[in-house]
């Protein structure tokens, strides 16, 4: 029998396996989609990331490497490579079998993997403590992403590439400035009928609203030019009926002249609660339609609020009862002014 030299046995094996190994080296293609997006582009700075592919070849993967670029510096504590699939990019698909890192050694975390269709996106997120630490600042940062069977070999693979800037952040600042407006309906306010003794006649009414963002609220005060209803063809007065002590003043059983302010409009947006307390506008408290609030010549407050608003509104409405002998004339009048602040 003819003895097979060593040599040629080695030259058949070489035939047989060359051509296999050949088929599988060309068997491997790019990834449709290959990309890495990490959470921070930051120098030097502890990341996680997205990792996101689609597939080309049919084949069953069992595991996927990423290979991150040189000079960025990966902990090689496969444990802490967990990985998640919520928050993934719009459109995309969570990466089937996917799980925390089964090795980390250079620059290079395996994954596993379970199989994947071709044509779908897959992504995943790696965590960012203890895992991944970015290169120093530049462009053109070159990883790959492959796709591996339970060989291991490859199945598709596709290059990817970051940049890498001093710093990923943009710090933005703002002014609010301090805020306050104040403003009334109208700057004249007829009473509705003449004045009688035998009732008591009220004004329109006009408004006043605050709008604020003072955080101790605001204060809203009045005074009257005349402290009454002035006519000057007569030289009659209409005095204001009481004094000033907190407490309205009831037409219906005395005469004179007096205001009413009413809270229109607590706002429900901000923080304020409108009252008319005890030297904070009781005296202009008015009840039903017939009491009113002393009238000064000097500033009364009439209101107050404990905080911010978008729109408070008072109404204010003059009340006058008269006697049967109060001189005839058509030109009583008397100025208020309103005026109000913010308390910052």
């Amino acid at each position: 029998m003819q003895k097979i030299s060593t040599v040629k046995v080695l030259a058949m094996l070489v035939a047989v396996v060359a051509p296999l190994i050949a088929y599988n080296e060309a068997s491997a293609a790019n990834l449709a989609t290959a990309y890495v997006k990490l959470d921070r582009l930051r120098a030097t700075t502890t990341t996680g990331g997205t990792v996101c592919a689609r597939p080309t070849t049919v084949a069953t993967e069992a595991s996927v490497q990423v290979t991150f670029p040189a000079g960025f510096t990966l902990n090689t504590t496969a444990a802490n490579w967990t990985t998640t699939t919520t928050n993934l990019p719009s459109g995309t698909s969570a990466w089937p079998g996917i799980g925390t890192a089964t090795a980390v050694a250079g620059q290079v975390a395996t994954f596993p993997s379970t199989d994947l269709t071709v044509g779908t996106t897959y992504c995943f997120n790696f965590d960012g403590v203890a895992t991944l630490t970015n290169a120093t600042a530049g462009n053109d940062k070159v990883g790959t992403i492959t796709t591996r069977d339970s060989v291991p070999a490859t199945i598709d693979n596709a290059s990817f590439a970051l940049s890498i800037v001093s710093d990923d952040q943009i710090v933005v600042t703002a002014v609010v400035p301090p805020i306050f407006s104040f403003a009334l309906s109208g700057n004249t306010d007829a009473f509705t009928g003449n004045l009688s003794p035998s009732a008591v006649t009220s004004t329109s009414g006009r408004t006043a609203t605050v709008a604020t963002n003072a955080n101790n609220g605001w204060v809203t005060w009045v005074k009257s030019a005349n402290a009454g209803l002035n006519s000057a063809v007569t030289g009659a007065s209409i005095a204001t009926a009481g004094t000033l002590n907190d407490t309205p003043t009831d037409l219906s059983g005395t005469t004179g002249y007096a205001l009413d302010v009413d809270v229109t409009t607590d706002s429900a947006t901000g923080t304020g609660v409108v009252s008319q307390g005890a030297a904070y506008g009781a005296e202009y408290n008015g009840v039903g339609a017939n009491s009113g609030g002393t009238l000064s010549s000097t500033f009364q407050a009439i209101a107050s609020s404990t905080g911010t608003t978008d729109g408070d509104v008072l109404t204010l409405t003059e009340r006058a009862r008269v006697t049967a002998v109060q001189a005839a004339a058509n030109d009583y009048t008397d100025t208020l002014t309103v005026i109000a602040a913010g308390r910052f």
